[in-house]
């Protein structure tokens, strides 16, 4: 459901009922299926739960909706939810008819070859150029589930949702049963796969970077966060989590940049901080460095970049499995790749990967393909 198109025709107080109702899920509030029409889910100022059902006419037990009988922002969490959930189940239809490659050698030749019965009967191929049998999904086979699972997981929880709220959810809509430490774990172990495999590409980048740093808490103690971004394609560049804020620390972060899009920009844009200078020097020697002063200056000319900040708090403050500095740079990697190839960009209307020439294609699960080319 486009959250714009919804918007069209209403009036404002209809118009923030719609957008509180996409907070709610969005911030990782999921309502519980009581039955296929009826579901609950938590006020949001801490007082219990509300009733919601399903109808011609929907209903909320809530104040807002008993005083104007007109769909509350609960309902429209609701619809947000139902329709995410529709929305992920016919992109993954297609997934399941496609004829995988040979994971040996990459042919497509590939020819179905009868099944192998254990826990979860599964398809097994034949690859016609290599003549060695595999099955279906061999990346997925130690996991109770299957690519869709995971993909679910991934999207769930990088949109927000809590690991708990993800076990919820595959339990009603999956009928599976999974501890949250195990969601965590398959968070991270493809995480780091899909980051092994970004790091091998070159991002098309233009002229003019923007650098901000902010603290985030692991393990029980503040780190600080590094963040680089293209302004053209909205690329985030590169993360680092380090302890200081020192020299070192600084050229470590603008090298790794400058490795990853194999230039420099012309310009880089940062706050005020002296420190910069001499990493800049050192490791883009060829740019010209814009140091903002003022909050004017800060608030005009490095808004992406704060917006970029914005975003990333909201959805670290809340993220589980960062317990030491280096568990906080496979889950803040994770992040920014979930931000440069899955999450399409309201103000360039793709990912910003699409945009810098590495991207996933937008229809379909872009989550099995981003899968796909990693594994």
């Amino acid at each position: 459901m486009e959250i714009k198109n919804e918007l069209n025709g209403k009036n404002a107080s209809e118009q923030m009922r719609l957008v509180r109702g996409y907070a709610i899920i969005s911030k990782g509030d999921v309502p519980k299926k009581l039955d296929e029409k009826t579901f609950t889910i938590p006020s949001q100022n801490g007082n219990g739960e509300y009733t919601i059902t399903k109808g011609n006419k929907w209903k909320c037990t809530c104040p807002d909706y008993k005083e104007r009988k007109r769909d509350c922002k609960h309902i429209h969490a609701v619809k947000f939810y139902l329709d995410f959930n529709k929305q992920v189940k016919v992109e993954n239809k297609g997934i399941v008819k496609q004829k995988p490659k040979c994971p040996y050698c990459s042919c497509d030749e590939t020819i179905g070859y009868g099944k192998r019965h254990g826990n979860r009967i599964k398809q097994k191929y034949l690859c016609k150029g290599c003549k060695r049998q595999f099955i279906e999904e061999k990346d997925f086979e130690r996991y109770k589930g299957n690519g869709k699972v995971t993909t679910a997981i991934l999207d769930l929880y990088f949109k927000g949702v809590s690991l708990r709220g993800v076990q919820d959810h595959l339990l009603q809509f999956y009928d599976l049963k999974l501890d949250h430490s195990n969601i965590l774990r398959r968070i991270q172990k493809y995480s780091i796969i899909i980051n092994d495999y970004v790091k091998t590409l070159k991002p098309e980048l233009k002229q003019i970077w923007h650098h901000d740093e902010m603290k985030i808490s692991a393990g029980g103690k503040w780190k600080w966060l590094w963040n680089i971004m293209d302004e053209d394609t909205k690329f985030l560049i590169t993360t680092q989590v380090s302890t200081r804020a020192r020299i070192r620390d600084t050229r470590k972060f603008f090298a790794s940049a400058r490795d990853i899009a194999q230039k420099e920009p012309e310009f880089l844009i940062t706050d005020g901080r002296h420190s910069y200078n001499r990493a800049i020097v050192k490791e883009l020697p060829n740019t010209s460095h814009v140091r903002l002063v003022s909050i004017t200056d800060k608030r005009t000319n490095n808004n992406n970049i704060e917006r970029l900040n914005g975003s990333v708090q909201d959805r670290l403050k809340t993220m589980r499995g960062m317990h030491s500095e280096e568990t906080a740079e496979i889950m803040t990697s994770a992040f920014r790749n979930y931000y440069n190839f899955i999450r399409p960009h309201s103000s360039i209307g793709t990912t910003p990967a699409l945009k810098a020439g590495i991207g996933i294609e937008m229809q379909g699960n872009r989550w099995m393909a981003l899968l796909k080319k990693s594994l």
